[in-house]
């Protein structure tokens, strides 16, 4: 009996051990792969060229008259209007964006110094009376330039596969600008010893303000690296300068010039650049 219990327990104990198998090893849970992080989020430093189209408005006016001593009077207007002249521009660029799924904010200000030059002439010419060589001559010259200008704007873009980014842009900027404006009046007769001349000059270098908006496309070459092609609308306001000219022959002649310079200085800015993403 004693026998055949203990064969009975240690068939059990062996039932018990197959049923329940090997212990199993502890399991190791496999992390997700990580996130790539975005080509466009952080902040950014870069460098940028381009031309600009002028849309300058640069207008000049001369108008003359002359009186003679018994009487009677002749004139004499010229206008001229010079705008859409292409120049080149280039300089530096920095950022930072936030990036909300497929959408992008961002801030960004740019300086760059430019070549933009713009001039306009007018020139009101009379020869009387016939026979007589009374001469007289009114002229306006006048000459825009933009030295620099820098930008500070808003950028809002969405990005599409992981790569590309196009985006709108807007804000203020200011830039250094020059106005130069040439008035002169020149009257001759045979009988005079010299001519009569009248001149004024008007010189306006100042800082100005004024606003952009634009858009454009980032492209993501590596984790570090884009390129990027911005178009910018860029007002600066306007400038106007006038005057008025008088001179008398030594025959009783008199001479009456009167002068206008207006520009605006506005253009189109198309600009590639290149950027480091930190």
């Amino acid at each position: 009996m004693k026998k055949f219990t203990l064969t009975f327990a240690l068939f059990a104990a062996c039932g018990a051990l197959a049923y329940a198998g090997p212990e199993p090893l502890p399991s190791k849970e496999i992390a997700p792969a990580p996130m790539p992080t975005s080509c466009f989020e952080g902040w950014y430093f870069g460098i940028h060229g381009g031309a600009i189209l002028s849309n300058f408005d640069n207008r000049a006016e001369a108008a003359e008259e002359t009186f003679a001593p018994r009487g009677g009077s002749e004139s004499a207007f010229d206008s001229t209007r010079k705008d859409d002249e292409w120049s080149g521009e280039g300089g530096l660029h920095a950022g930072y964006n936030w990036q909300f799924g497929h959408w992008v904010f961002g801030l960004e200000a740019d300086i760059q110094g430019t070549q933009l030059r713009n001039t306009a002439d007018a020139t009101a010419f009379l020869v009387l009376p016939p026979g007589t060589p009374f001469v007289f001559t009114t002229e306006m010259n006048a000459e825009a330039d933009v030295d620099w200008y820098s930008t500070g704007r808003l950028r809002i873009g969405y990005v599409f596969a992981d790569r590309f980014m196009i985006f709108g842009t807007g804000g203020g900027v200011v830039g250094s600008t020059q106005y130069n404006a040439f008035s002169s009046l020149f009257g001759l007769t045979p009988q005079d010893n010299a001519p009569d001349k009248d001149f004024l000059f008007a010189r306006d270098r100042s800082i100005r303000g004024g606003w952009t908006a634009g858009g454009g496309l980032d492209i993501c070459l590596s984790q570090h690296w884009w390129l990027d092609f911005t178009y910018l609308y860029v007002d600066l306001g306007s400038e106007s300068e006038s005057a008025a000219l008088f001179s008398e022959s030594t025959q009783g002649r008199t001479f009456f010039g009167d002068t206008r310079a207006h520009t605006d200085f506005r253009f189109h800015q198309f600009q590639g650049g290149l950027s480091f993403h930190f």
